[in-house]
């Protein structure tokens, strides 16, 4: 409080105790804490615990969530490969470090995928290593432009945590899946931190706090087509790009909003669906023929794609005499 009167400009960064992370930023009134839940419960895949940690958050005041700097790894720690490896589970997990509101914390070698442990008691490297050029490639490929993109997740206003429910009606805890809105631009992060397979829908929002008359909060539940904005009523669609395949996607809102948004998801397997768009069915834009003829199936553009249907009607006819012709 006397930092805050005195040096109003002075940004408070706490390193917690274990657990304490909330504690520190509402009790203490840090500005930041370094939010060691994140390391080691996706490192330990305990996560219930961390979707319990993010929901007790998002149910008590989701600003909160702006103050974690969240990391993979620390000079008091293994190095986030030696802990994560470099495959499928540290790129969801560094995915989830990018797109999360709060502060991104990449530690050092980190990108280059040094295995060595950094402290701050040595003046160089012991170890003669070199960067990892595949490790630094994927980052290249697959990190750095959602961290250019880094304004569409960094806030809370819009952020919904979501029940993975598998085909059982039971929550699947090991699935994160939240989206995001900032300046009319939505995103939809769904990773599976687990060796194993599953299955199921997202439909419905975990609670998030929304202030009331007082100091009274009330709990609100919504719905994904809510949290994404999607149109009602027949003949509207939306279109979306993964950005882990490039590949553009299309589906109907009206079965987004009364089914949900269906996933099959392997090892941690990873969806980072950006750049949505609604479109609206009619003469020129056949939208519904072009989702029968994908059948769900990405395609490097969706307006290529239609562009290919409307075409086909006057195509079709020289491609079945062209076999004719080269016979002849």
């Amino acid at each position: 409080e006397r930092v805050g009167e005195e040096l109003p400009d002075t940004l408070l960064m706490a390193e917690a105790f274990w657990l304490m992370e909330g504690y520190f930023v509402r009790t203490l009134g840090m500005h930041r804490v370094y939010n060691g839940a994140f390391m080691n419960m996706l490192k330990m895949e305990e996560n219930s615990l961390y979707r319990k940690t993010i929901k007790d958050v998002l149910e008590f005041s989701p600003e909160i969530l702006k103050r974690f700097v969240n990391f993979m790894n620390n000079p008091d720690e293994r190095t986030a490969v030696e802990q994560f490896g470099k495959g499928d589970k540290y790129f969801g997990a560094c995915t989830m470090l990018v797109t999360m509101p709060g502060l991104p914390m990449f530690g050092h070698g980190q990108i280059e995928g040094l295995a060595e442990k950094y402290g701050m008691e040595f003046q160089r490297p012991r170890w003669n290593e070199v960067p990892n050029d595949g490790l630094v490639w994927r980052h290249e490929l697959q990190l750095f432009p959602l961290l250019r993109s880094r304004r569409i997740f960094a806030e809370v206003d819009r952020f919904l945590l979501y029940d993975f429910v598998r085909d059982d009606g039971w929550v699947d805890e090991n699935v994160f899946a939240y989206s995001n809105e900032v300046d009319g631009e939505r995103s939809l992060i769904v990773y599976h931190n687990r060796f194993g397979h599953t299955r199921g829908r997202l439909k419905l929002s975990t609670g998030v706090a929304e202030s009331t008359d007082g100091d009274d909060k009330d709990l609100i539940r919504t719905t994904l087509g809510d949290g994404l904005r999607l149109p009602e009523g027949d003949g509207r669609w939306v279109v979306y790009r993964d950005a882990v395949t490039d590949l553009e996607h299309l589906r109907s809102c009206r079965e987004l909003r009364s089914d949900g948004f269906f996933f099959e998801l392997d090892a941690y397997r990873l969806h980072c669906l950006l750049d949505f768009r609604d479109v609206a069915e009619d003469e020129d834009h056949p939208w519904s023929a072009l989702a029968g003829r994908l059948e769900g199936r990405g395609v490097r553009s969706i307006d290529d794609a239609l562009g290919q249907l409307r075409s086909a009607a006057v195509l079709e006819p020289f491609r079945r005499l062209l076999p004719c012709l080269l016979y002849t």
